[in-house]
C-alpha cells in the first residue's frame, strides 16, 4: 500500500483532546476533514480498545468521516471509520439530516473563508451535542496548497477572542514547535440553548443539573 502525503497537524494538543473525548464518551462521531485519519484512529483506540473491545467485530461506536480530497482516503481509513463521505463538508452538513454526539473539526475551519466557517461551526452545534474544534490562532499560519491538494490552503485567520465569544464550555491554548499559538475548544449545543440573559455561571449550574455527564467534563476542564 502506497500512502501519499496528506493533511496532518500538531501533536501538542492530543492528550487534552483525548481526555475531552473520553469524558464525553460519544456513541456517534463525525470527523470533518479526515486527512491522515488521526481523530478516527484515536477515537477508535481510546473509546473502544481501551474499553476492552480489542477486535473490530466488537466495536460499537459509529465513527464517520467527511473528506473533500479523494486521494487522501486509503485502505486503512476504511478499517477505523464506520463510513467515509467524500464531499464538501459545508454542503454535506447543511444539506443532510443527521444528529451526532460529537463533531470534530481538527484543523479544518481555517481552510474556509471566515463567514462560511462561522456558519459551518454554528450549524454543526445544532447537529451535535458537542463540537470539538482545533484551530490555529493568529496571523502566523499562512499556508498555500501543499501535498498536491488545493484544499490545504488557509483561507481565514482566527483570534482567540472571537472564538471565545461563541461560548465554549472549555478551551486550552498550545504552542507548536516554532512557538505559534493554536487552541482546542469544546462547544455544546445544549449549553447554547440556555438564554444569553442568564449569566455564565448560572448557565453552568443549569446544564450540570440537566445533563449529569457535564459534571465530570467540567470538573477539570473549565478555565476560570
Amino acid at each position: 500500500m502506497t500512502i501519499k502525503n496528506m493533511g496532518t497537524s500538531n501533536w501538542q494538543n492530543i492528550s487534552y483532546c483525548v481526555e475531552l473525548i473520553r469524558r464525553i464518551n460519544p456513541k456517534t462521531i463525525l470527523d470533518v476533514g479526515v486527512g491522515f485519519g488521526r481523530w478516527g484512529i484515536l477515537c477508535r483506540e481510546f473509546l473502544e480498545v481501551w474499553g476492552g473491545k480489542i477486535h473490530n467485530k466488537d466495536w460499537t461506536k459509529q465513527i464517520d468521516g467527511i473528506e473533500i480530497f479523494p486521494d487522501n482516503i486509503q485502505e486503512y481509513h476504511k478499517y477505523f471509520y464506520s463510513k467515509i463521505i467524500v464531499d464538501d463538508a459545508y454542503k454535506y452538513i447543511f444539506e443532510n439530516d443527521f444528529l451526532y454526539d460529537l463533531i470534530i473539526f481538527g484543523d479544518v475551519l481555517e481552510h474556509f473563508e471566515k463567514c462560511k466557517a462561522i456558519e459551518l461551526l454554528e450549524h454543526s452545534m445544532k447537529k451535535s451535542k458537542y463540537v470539538l474544534l482545533n484551530i490555529p490562532i493568529g496571523k502566523y499560519w499562512k499556508q498555500n496548497e501543499i501535498y498536491e491538494n488545493k484544499y490545504e490552503k488557509h483561507l481565514s485567520f482566527w483570534g482567540l477572542r472571537e472564538l471565545t465569544k461563541l461560548n465554549p464550555i472549555a478551551y486550552k491554548t498550545f504552542r507548536d514547535e516554532i512557538h505559534r499559538k493554536f487552541a482546542a475548544f469544546i462547544f455544546s449545543s445544549e449549553f447554547n440553548k440556555i438564554p444569553n440573559r442568564i449569566n455564565y455561571r448560572t448557565k453552568l449550574s443549569l446544564i450540570i443539573t440537566q445533563y449529569p455527564e457535564f459534571k465530570k467534563l467540567l470538573k477539570k476542564l473549565i478555565q476560570k
